[in-house]
């Protein structure tokens, strides 16, 4: 398990953004997250999560523009700055307020740097969620897989969650997006759980070509995950499934 135990770190070499910034709003001793995928480099779930605070506002702000204003300074490099962290960034209760002053401590300190978002998407129906994305030049959505018994495998959602609601609420935010989409195969207590076999790739594909994003980014295991059974997907392999991915139309990235 890995939790990110500052508010700001980084900039950090990343496979996807290179030089990054991390931004993480969640605690830094608790990961907090609708979903608890068995991938994770933070771990499983804590099952008193939710009793874990989260950063304040202030403080979170004051850190990132002390931050910025020493990378600016010392002339560090820096492309993107990155909202990810110990979970989900957007159940942060004040997270617009936040990505509202992220964007403006951005354009007053790294002007042409981007501002990323990972998040999973279960928050997406909230209004406020859907105004922060104003302020977030590349937000970047969870899909794993378009089938409901392989989200529940791969994924294990916290809450009502349903594959098919998810991606018409991706298909009705109008802007542009990324789509991230984690590659393994391997043992899920009784199950065997593989998202590269043609069916998964197919109902990916169609899936992809629905929500139109900007690009899908594929990737594979980096780190130890909480499930050791996993396996991660070779080079070779994921060369031939992004081919696949680009012979639909679909723009794809693989790291």
């Amino acid at each position: 398990m890995m939790l990110f135990n500052q508010i700001i770190y980084g900039p950090v070499r990343s496979r996807r953004f290179g030089f990054s910034l991390g931004m993480n709003v969640l605690p830094q001793n608790s990961k907090i997250c609708t979903f608890n995928c068995i991938y994770c480099e933070c771990g499983w779930n804590p099952k008193n999560s939710l009793n874990q605070l989260f950063v304040d506002k202030a403080v979170f702000l004051e850190t990132l523009k002390e931050a910025l204003q020493q990378i600016h300074n010392n002339s560090i490099p820096l492309d993107v700055l990155t909202y990810a962290g110990n979970g989900e960034p957007t159940l942060h209760p004040d997270f617009f307020e936040i990505a509202k002053n992220v964007y403006e401590l951005r354009n007053e300190f790294a002007s042409g740097k981007q501002i990323v978002l990972l998040t999973n998407g279960t928050t997406i129906q909230e209004q406020n969620i859907q105004h922060s994305l104003s302020y977030i030049d590349i937000p970047v959505f969870k899909l794993d897989s378009a089938n409901e018994e392989t989200i529940r495998l791969i994924n294990q959602p916290v809450q009502n969650f349903s594959v098919a609601e998810y991606i018409h609420k991706l298909k009705n935010i109008n802007r542009s997006f990324v789509i991230q989409t984690m590659l393994l195969r391997g043992q899920v207590n009784d199950c065997f759980v593989d998202n590269t076999t043609d069916k998964e790739l197919d109902k990916l594909i169609e899936t992809y070509q629905f929500l139109s994003p900007e690009y899908v980014m594929l990737y594979s295991l980096d780190r130890k995950p909480p499930l050791t059974t996993l396996q991660k997907i070779e080079n070779d392999e994921m060369m031939m499934i992004a081919n696949r991915i680009k012979k639909a139309g679909i723009s794809v990235r693989w790291v």
